[in-house]
């Protein structure tokens, strides 16, 4: 015979944190007596209202598999944790107790003492880039308080320097336990036309917690726009981790080769972009070895003309131009 789903009690209610509403992405969970969670919720879920959860499922233990605890028994007391922290319960009505399926309770979840503080532990490059493409940065934060965070990230674009330059931040939440590291994203938008040629665009950028705001880190990154022959002095002053060289033979026809060097092994992709910054063509190269690669690039069903070939990590790109003479 099928298992029947296990039957729950509700719990909903007001939530703070550090005395302040829980802001969205605050996850509090549920735990019978023998600390096993039995129920989770992530504020912003139902409602995206801070300061509100609920309605928490708490499941009950299922009789059909003895032996193993999944969850409350009827009489069981019921004990909450906010961000991994144990939380303070005031009854506004019902009880703290697993009573009969479909019971609602009341009951208002405080935490204090929550601590907030991250660590940098990767920081995205200055790059290359050619017009039309978008470009996709990243943050890496380890949580260094003492309970669950969560991070978001603000991006500042510059269209009175640089007009045509758009950021846009991703607004998914970004979880990290307790010395766990997570990532923010964030998109600059770089003009198909506009904006002048070669260029160097700066994108300011800052990363705090949902939890306390003030907790935060502001930085910069640098990205060069590039519509004519790649400056060998820019590229100079990009990091040297990751090198992309010169293809070789440039010009070419149909055939040229492109290398470059790997700090630590990563998934590789190759983009071939004509002169509006449309992929003409993309190819993935698969997971790569630390050290360096050479490939060989055909680009026989491609017409004469400039192409620009990018080579991308999931943590780095880079881009050079390269002329096809037929």
């Amino acid at each position: 015979a099928d298992i029947e789903a296990p039957e729950s009690v509700d719990f909903y209610g007001n939530i703070t944190v550090n005395g302040d509403p829980a802001p969205l992405g605050t996850v509090v969970e549920a735990f019978d007596p023998d600390s096993v969670m039995c129920g989770s919720f992530t504020v912003g879920d139902n409602v995206p209202t801070p300061g509100i959860y609920g309605s928490l499922h708490v499941s009950n233990d299922w009789p059909e598999t003895s032996g193993i605890d999944e969850g409350a028994l009827p009489g069981d007391s019921i004990h909450f944790k906010i961000n991994g922290l144990l939380a303070t319960p005031s009854v506004i009505s019902g009880v703290l107790t697993w009573g009969s399926n479909g019971d609602q309770n009341n009951v208002d979840l405080s935490v204090t003492g929550q601590s907030v503080s991250f660590n940098q532990v990767f920081l995205p490059n200055d790059t290359l880039v050619a017009p039309g493409w978008t470009v996709k940065l990243k943050v890496g934060i380890e949580n260094t308080g003492n309970g669950l965070d969560f991070y978001g990230v603000n991006s500042l674009d510059d269209t009175a320097g640089s007009p045509g330059w758009t950021t846009v931040d991703q607004d998914t939440v970004s979880h990290a336990g307790v010395n766990e590291t997570t990532y923010v994203y964030f998109d600059v938008d770089i003009p198909l036309f506009g904006g002048g040629g070669d260029t160097a665009f700066v994108v300011h950028y800052t990363v705090y917690s949902h939890i306390d705001t003030t907790v935060k880190y502001a930085d910069s990154v640098t990205l060069y726009k590039s519509v004519t022959d790649v400056d060998d002095d820019i590229l100079a002053q990009l990091p040297n981790q990751f090198t992309l060289n010169q293809n070789y033979p440039n010009p070419f026809n149909p055939t040229t080769k492109i290398s470059f060097n790997l700090p630590q092994a990563e998934n590789i992709q190759l983009d071939i972009i004509n002169i509006l910054g449309q992929v003409v063509e993309s190819r993935n190269l698969d997971y790569l070895s630390a050290g360096e690669h050479i490939i060989e690039y055909d680009a026989s069903a491609l017409s004469s003309g400039v192409y620009y070939y990018r080579i991308s990590t999931e943590t780095f790109s880079q881009s050079r131009k390269m002329l096809l003479l037929k």
